[in-house]
């Protein structure tokens, strides 16, 4: 809760003193965010029905999709209006996608921090630097809850705070103003955010052949499957956060260097390697449960 608030407040106060015609531009997401934060919160202490929350996160996400917020390229494709579409499916995705990878210390405030200093990397040095400054005061206020998260954390996240995250790292490529940032930046960002999103849709995936609500717990996420295969929480965390930076690597290669449809190859051919690794996992998890159901040892 804490380093939501911290930077709500200050990132407002900095554009208040030094851009008020950013500040102006700039408060649909953040009154979208602070809509997404009440309703996370009020489901950590009262227990909101899922259906309830999800109206909740659309409502908050057709709010800047309204103000103009939007992904307006997918590599040389023109979106137009489809794009309006992808970007508030875009948003509520991702608010969800970051609450679901939340269940291991440290490992959402991690994997969001090597995000936000990606994408503040990126728009300071291909000439959209007017919203960096936001990007990092978000990035010091997760790394200060980090101090306290890190494995045994003494403070937790919470829906509230990761299901902000999200929210907030789904609008920011959003931000730009350099027109060359338009042609990959859509696939880049979904090459940056593919753990969680990827474990979404294998949630999705996984209600859907169960016959399931797609709002019911399990524990068949990928964190799960981890510890399933003998993983500590504290291997998982170093595992994916390495591969976490790794994709921030290839991402920066791809946005500072690597133009067109040759950048475009190298981020279908990371999101391909991710696919393959969550694949890898699921059937190695899969297995084990198997030999451990039927009582042989391995």
């Amino acid at each position: 809760m804490g380093f939501t608030l911290c930077f709500l407040l200050v990132g407002s106060v900095y554009l208040l003193r030094t851009r008020p015609d950013a500040f102006i531009k700039t408060m649909p997401i953040f009154i979208s965010a602070l809509i997404v934060f009440v309703m996370g919160v009020v489901d950590d202490f009262r227990d909101l029905r899922a259906r309830t929350k999800f109206i909740g996160q659309c409502v908050a996400s057709l709010i800047p999709v309204l103000f103009g917020f939007q992904f307006t390229q997918f590599g040389p494709i023109h979106l137009g209006f489809v794009g309006k579409i992808i970007t508030f499916v875009w948003f509520v995705g991702l608010t969800n996608a970051l609450n679901l990878i939340d269940g291991i210390d440290a490992l959402c405030g991690l994997i969001s921090l090597s995000i936000l200093l990606t994408l503040a990397a990126i728009l300071q040095l291909r000439g959209s630097s007017d919203y960096t400054a936001l990007l990092f005061i978000l990035s010091a206020a997760v790394l200060g809850f980090l101090v306290y998260n890190k494995p045994k954390a003494k403070i937790f996240m919470g829906d509230g705070g990761s299901q902000f995250l999200g929210f907030m790292i789904a609008a920011f490529p959003l931000f730009k103003d350099a027109p060359k940032l338009d042609y990959n930046m859509f696939p880049m960002v979904v090459v940056l955010v593919s753990i969680p999103i990827l474990d979404t849709f294998a949630a999705m995936w996984r209600r859907t052949r169960e016959s399931r609500s797609f709002f019911s717990p399990d524990k068949a996420h990928l964190h799960h499957k981890l510890l399933n295969m003998g993983y500590t929480p504290l291997s998982i965390l170093g595992l994916l956060v390495v591969i976490q930076v790794g994709l921030c690597v290839i991402s920066l290669i791809v946005m500072l260097w690597i133009d067109g449809l040759r950048g475009s190859l190298v981020l279908f051919v990371a999101l391909l390697a991710m696919i393959i690794f969550f694949s890898v996992i699921h059937y190695t998890s899969h297995a084990i449960k198997r030999v451990k159901k039927d009582g042989v040892t391995p």
